[in-house]
């Protein structure tokens, strides 16, 4: 009889050991989970039951995200998760203690940050859960996650990681048939960061911007072209000519405003061996020191004076 009794109880034990070993849907009608672990479920919070409800929304879709509607409301101040991308449920990180609800013979993958390191982890109870790392990905975007499995219902422990970004503090309860297969969070500080980065973006093209501009005039100089010759040694020799497609703009030395404007013509047609080139008058205007030329001239020439007294300047286009 006592050879029997211990048999069977080797047999029992064996059975226990075989069914937690095996992976083994958590289902409420599983007779071998039923016997071994306990029946006495947690009260799932808020938080716990819209997470949970954000990972069966996506189990039952077949890995697609589902509209949040219908979803489990919350009490005035209490931040819920949000489901993300291939139905990981996310928490805002350091708005709110995470809670994490698993089920036996089922696991809970929690992934942190991107490139983030784990420098320690304390579990509350060690006994009855098992954590362990895994990793995904390669160089900058390799992830480390937390594979969080207990070892009964209605369990309920802290569980602490710290890395060399930040401390995680999370919660943890065991549930009967209800878990979350996949936990990640959302980080408001990269979010603010990434806003600071676009806004420094725009400020550093603006500035590029300003000193790739005239002042006087605001056009860009990226749009301009510059290459003109000027030819000529009289004291309103122009200090820049321009275009910038539509317009042609010359500007003049400071200098000119001592001295009667010069005429501006434009040279239709170069002059010969006994003939001198054939002009045409164009419109302008003088504003300040620049004459602004309402076409896009290959030559022209800048006169002022008469007879043996004129003087000229010769101005031509590159390209």
């Amino acid at each position: 009889m006592k050879t029997r009794f211990s048999l069977a109880a080797v047999a029992v034990v064996g059975a226990a050991f075989l069914s937690m070993s095996l992976p083994v849907a958590a289902a409420p009608g599983d007779d071998a989970a039923d016997k071994y672990f306990s029946k006495q479920n947690p009260k799932l919070t808020p938080q716990e039951l819209r997470a949970l409800e954000l990972a069966k929304r996506w189990s039952a879709a077949g890995g697609t995200v589902t509209a949040p509607g219908g979803l489990v409301n919350a009490p005035q101040g209490v931040n819920l998760p949000v489901a993300g991308a291939g139905g990981v449920v996310r928490f805002p990180f350091g708005t709110v203690q995470p809670s994490i609800v698993c089920a036996v013979l089922q696991v809970c993958d929690v992934a942190l940050q991107p490139g983030e390191q784990v420098n320690g982890i304390q579990l509350g109870d060690a006994a009855r859960w098992s954590v362990e790392p895994a990793i995904s990905g390669a160089g900058p975007t390799e992830t480390l996650h937390l594979i969080i499995k207990p070892l009964d219902v209605g369990l309920e422990t802290s569980l602490a990681v710290h890395t060399n970004r930040r401390s995680y503090h999370m919660r943890l309860r065991s549930h009967r048939t209800e878990y979350m297969p996949l936990v990640a969070f959302t980080y408001p500080e990269d979010q603010q960061a990434k806003w600071d980065m676009a806004k420094l973006r725009e400020q550093k093209v603006e500035q590029a911007r300003q000193d790739n501009t005239i002042p006087q005039t605001g056009e860009y100089l990226g749009n301009l072209n510059f290459e003109y010759s000027v030819d000529g040694s009289v004291a309103w020799k122009p200090t820049r000519v321009y275009n910038d497609g539509k317009k042609t703009i010359i500007e003049m030395p400071n200098a000119m405003s001592q001295t009667e404007a010069p005429t501006l013509l434009v040279v239709r047609k170069d002059g010969g061996l006994f003939s001198d080139a054939e002009t045409v008058m164009v419109n302008y205007r003088v504003q300040n020191n620049r004459y602004i030329v309402d076409s896009v001239f290959d030559k022209a020439i800048l006169v002022a004076g008469v007879g043996s007294s004129q003087d000229r300047v010769t101005i031509t286009r590159s390209k």
